[in-house]
């Protein structure tokens, strides 16, 4: 038989209502009696109905995820995030794929906002305008990523400019002056590629080198393949880079692999860079140096801006820049292994 309040009230000895008050986190309850309340909710293993309470609520305690791709890691592993943070705040999460299209990122929100099959939504946008989200000004919302960056909404995202910066800054630390960039991107949806070029593109003027047409990459797509023959491209060339600045790690991970078949030693001869420190860039070989935002970080001020809006609390639409950091590993500074070699008669 389910464990009622009543039952933890009797436990406890106190009354039904402040056994309510403290399940529902009210603050008029002294801290002595919330601790012994919160005793007796322990030793009897009650469970609070949340259909119940979210009845009396208004609200469903649900939160769509609006991305791109899940078969692109960089989302995966952020969705991953978002869902961890967001049971922490007792939320569910239901992720929904848009492969970047203006009708699938508009629909949902239009269908599960409407009808209130959801309390709000986080979007990574590509294609979505500003008109698209008229009827949905006052809806509790978050975008992440540059496209939605310049829409009214709480935004979270990193320094883009300043991230490409750092990055090409590590390179030319290293002694490399003929930098290269695949993921350069133009116009609509293509904001995080455009921004990046322009922070790879001041840091090398900062530093006084060249950056030649040809150096400037813009793949057909983000993905490894798309690296592997941009990176064909470049070894291509009459004057090749020593150093490639790949603007996501899946970019990197075809770099990587079209230089280890064409014999390249990489960082001796080619040193490369990825972005978003994706778990498989340690384990990649050599591991990849990459630009580092911490999705966790990400998803926290996600859910931080978008609960206060379901009591509407928080109307500021304020924009929060994650910190970045450049994670450095062999692809750039090398290993100080020297003997891959199994020791005589050794397995492994």
């Amino acid at each position: 038989m389910a464990v009622t309040l009543r039952d933890v009230a009797v436990h406890a000895g106190v009354s039904v209502r402040t056994v309510s008050n403290v399940v529902n986190d009210f603050p008029q309850v002294s801290p002595h009696t919330r601790a012994t309340v919160q005793r007796s909710i322990d030793a009897l293993g009650y469970r609070p109905n949340r259909v119940a309470r979210r009845l009396r609520s208004g609200r469903t305690g649900v939160v769509g995820l609006l991305i791109p791709r899940l078969a692109e890691h960089y989302f995966a592993e952020l969705a991953d995030a978002v869902v961890t943070v967001a049971r922490e705040n007792e939320l569910s999460i239901v992720v929904d794929q848009t492969d970047g299209r203006r009708d699938s990122e508009t629909s949902p929100l239009r269908q599960a906002l409407d009808d209130g099959l959801w309390d709000g939504a986080i979007v990574s946008p590509l294609s979505m305008t500003r008109s698209d989200l008229g009827r949905h000004a006052n809806a509790p919302l978050v975008a992440l990523g540059e496209h939605g960056a310049t829409f009214d909404l709480a935004w979270v995202g990193t320094d883009n400019v300043a991230a490409a910066r750092d990055a090409t800054d590590h390179l030319i630390s290293l002694g490399r002056s003929r930098i290269a960039v695949i993921g350069d991107q133009h116009g609509f949806g293509g904001e995080t590629g455009a921004l990046r070029t322009r922070g790879y593109r001041a840091a090398m003027r900062a530093a006084g080198f060249r950056v030649r047409r040809d150096w400037v990459v813009a793949p057909g797509g983000y993905e490894r393949v798309d690296g592997a023959q941009a990176m064909r491209r470049l070894l291509a060339l009459a004057h090749p880079p020593e150093a490639v600045f790949c603007f996501n790690d899946e970019l990197a991970f075809g770099a990587l692999h079209a230089l280890h078949a064409a014999g390249v030693r990489v960082p001796d001869d080619i040193a490369v860079i990825g972005w978003d420190d994706l778990r498989d860039a340690q384990f990649c070989v050599p591991s990849l140096t990459s630009v580092s935002v911490d999705r966790f970080a990400v998803a926290r001020a996600a859910i931080d801006r978008l609960v206060p809006q379901f009591a509407g609390l928080d109307t500021t639409h304020d924009h929060v820049v994650i910190p970045h950091r450049i994670a450095v590993r062999a692809s750039t500074a090398g290993d100080d292994r020297t003997d891959h070699r199994l020791t005589d008669g050794g397995t492994r």
